[in-house]
């Protein structure tokens, strides 16, 4: 996930699933890594619906295939190499 490099995090503050408190608490983070933790320990106080947003913004931001991982949908090429891999 690429939080420090992307329109993520504006996403999500113009979503108002984040505060401007917390966005700047991620940006402000070191390192991707520390980013992404943190990002994710709010997620967890968030409610369903923020949750959801978030997904949507993953797609909106280029994301899709951490949205693919969050939520287990399997991506085309993930399906594409299983096929040919058992031909």
């Amino acid at each position: 996930m690429d939080v420090k490099y992307t329109e993520l995090i504006d996403r999500l503050r113009s979503d108002q699933v984040l505060s401007a408190v917390e966005a700047d608490g991620i940006l402000a983070e070191k390192t991707s890594f520390r980013a992404n933790e943190k990002l994710l320990a709010v997620l967890s106080r968030k409610s369903h619906q923020q949750f959801q947003l978030f997904l949507d913004a993953l797609d909106t931001c280029g994301q899709q295939h951490v949205r693919n991982v969050i939520t287990g949908r399997q991506g085309l090429r993930a399906l594409f190499t299983r096929l040919f891999m058992t031909l």
